[in-house]
């Protein structure tokens, strides 16, 4: 079981940041994504595009069991009580779910801001280059040391 924190960035005038980082039941960075597009979307919206990335990749990594992060409540209510409807919103809520299926587990987790700063820094990482950055081994400085941070809180 891994856990993939995601998190969506507004970046006014430019686009919206998508940041998302995986990690070993030991806090492991197993990899981190950063995508930049140029379209605006309201935050829920955002956030709920930032886990559809986030599972898309999972599944190329070939992970099978997520726990799924983010500190949107309102995204999170609605994957877990599976909420419909016809909005763009609803159709990607309906792409995250389908997406689900192809994994043997997926939980979902809401968390506070301060205990998503690794896949916030990098949602706001690429903010002037768009398209996506992946990371496996090294995240970027900002990143990194929000994982340092988070690393001494678990001590």
């Amino acid at each position: 079981m891994v856990k993939l924190n995601v998190d969506a960035g507004i970046l006014t005038g430019v686009g919206v940041g998508l940041g998302m980082v995986c990690r070993s039941n030991g806090g492991r960075v197993e990899w981190g994504l950063s995508i930049l597009q140029a379209q605006m979307l309201e935050p829920h919206m955002a956030e709920a595009v930032a886990i559809l990335e986030g599972l898309k990749e999972a599944r190329r990594k070939g992970q099978d069991k997520l726990v799924v992060e983010s500190d949107c409540l309102q995204v999170i209510d609605a994957l877990r009580n599976h909420k419909h409807g016809r909005s763009l919103f609803h159709l990607v809520l309906d792409d995250i779910l389908n997406l689900c299926s192809l994994f043997s587990l997926v939980v979902w987790s809401y968390t506070s801001r301060k205990n998503n700063t690794v896949a916030h820094a990098l949602a706001h990482t690429l903010a002037n280059e768009f398209g996506r950055v992946e990371w496996s081994d090294n995240l970027p400085p900002t990143a990194n040391s929000a994982v340092l941070f988070d690393l001494s809180l678990m001590k």
